[in-house]
């Protein structure tokens, strides 16, 4: 309305009308091609969902076949059992394995939906990560530290990316398997700890990483592998400030204190 006012007053020359036009026309075109690049986002986004919904639900069906099956054998094999014993162990460990790894596709899934969740929010903005290794860093521990764990493991994750073997990548790698282990992301912590015990072998993180995956793991009812991990950290690394907790957590087991929560 003041650029018309403008015009007609004869303040401002008719061809900056047209170049305002032009520039209009520009921003309109880009907002388009925006809109557009964001829509077919979304959609790939929206498929990844429908085909990680797919995974658990094969997951599941197998899961299933494989239970029935235990049913059948333990029904039908009677005075054999003993016999096939060293089989159905087999196969009780093949199901508890698809199980841990149906919980770790749904943790996932629940997480990468979100995510994308807070991505249409703020319009497919996201925040920006600074590019140099220690600023990286920084960033990603104050995150965490603020409790903003979707933006410290961003941070964590580019990171590992770019400085694999930067100072900071066992600590970088921890704090990632702490982000879910604080939101009591039991399986997801406990396979992003493990790579602190198998890429940084010399850290001190392995001590701090190998309690957290025993009590992660205690978390869900898995007793004797958490023993197993209590039993190293105690073993191997007997200056560790995790050592006492570590023979609590042991004696608790012992005497059944360890349940599925």
């Amino acid at each position: 309305m003041l650029t018309v006012s403008l015009v007609l007053s004869g303040c401002v020359p008719m061809w900056t009308g047209d170049e305002m036009r032009e520039d209009i026309a520009a921003i309109q075109a880009e907002q388009q091609a925006s809109k557009e690049s964001f829509g077919a986002e979304r959609e790939r986004m929206t498929e990844m969902i429908a085909s990680a919904r797919k995974d658990v639900s094969e997951l599941k069906e197998i899961l299933g076949e494989a239970r029935a099956l235990l049913q059948r054998n333990n029904a039908d094999l009677g005075v054999e059992v003993q016999n096939n014993r060293q089989d159905l162990s087999k196969l009780n460990g093949t199901i508890e394995e698809l199980e841990f790894k149906i919980k770790r596709l749904e943790q996932d899934l629940e997480l990468f939906k979100e995510d994308v969740d807070i991505r249409f929010e703020d319009g497919g903005a996201g925040s920006s990560l600074p590019t140099e290794a220690e600023p990286l860093f920084q960033h990603g521990q104050k995150a965490y530290d603020a409790n903003r764990f979707r933006d410290a493991r961003n941070a964590f994750e580019q990171y590992l990316k770019s400085y694999a073997s930067g100072k900071h990548a066992a600590d970088a790698q921890y704090l990632l398997g702490m982000s879910y282990y604080r939101e009591s992301q039991w399986v997801t912590s406990v396979f992003e700890f493990q790579k602190v015990v198998k890429n940084h072998e010399r850290s001190a993180r392995v001590a701090d990483a190998s309690y957290h995956i025993g009590v992660a793991l205690m978390k869900m009812g898995r007793c004797k592998q958490a023993g197993a991990w209590f039993d190293l950290l105690v073993d191997e690394y007997a200056s560790s400030k995790w050592v006492g907790q570590a023979r609590q957590h042991k004696a608790d087991i012992k005497a059944g204190k360890c349940s599925e929560s």
